[in-house]
């Protein structure tokens, strides 16, 4: 997202959708298949860095903050959901837009996540609109 520059809520979520940028889904890594399970963590980690501003991996922060699924499990964790929000976002999302992507994109990247559809469509049908990813 850094290299848009500050873009409001509305903004990054059309950016969201249209980023078509490759992540490495745990599966991938393990067996080097790609299936729709694949897209369902790539959704996920896509949208992690919309709503932080901050990149995958990054090793220039704490250790702490080098992982973006991590760090972001662990304040969600410590009920800090708000301060994970890029500062540079103009317009804040609403707390009920931030919860409902924050609950879609961690239900994404957990690879335990038993609810995803076996076809990997419940989390990638919930994006934005907070539907749920249970199967």
């Amino acid at each position: 997202m850094r290299q848009y520059g500050n873009l409001t809520w509305e903004a990054r979520m059309k950016v969201l959708i249209g980023t078509a940028k490759a992540y490495v889904a745990p599966e991938y890594a393990n067996n080097g298949l790609l299936n729709k399970k694949s897209d369902v963590y790539s959704f996920g980690v896509v949208l992690l860095e919309t709503i932080t501003g901050r990149d995958l991996v990054d090793y220039a922060r704490p250790q702490s903050e080098v992982n973006l699924v991590d760090w972001l499990k662990t304040m969600v964790g410590n009920k800090r959901a708000e301060e994970v929000v890029d500062p540079n976002m103009g317009a804040r999302p609403s707390t009920r837009a931030l919860k409902r992507a924050l609950l879609t994109s961690l239900r994404c990247v957990d690879p335990d996540f038993e609810k995803t559809g076996k076809d990997g469509t419940s989390c990638s049908n919930a994006r934005i609109r907070g539907v749920s990813c249970s199967t």
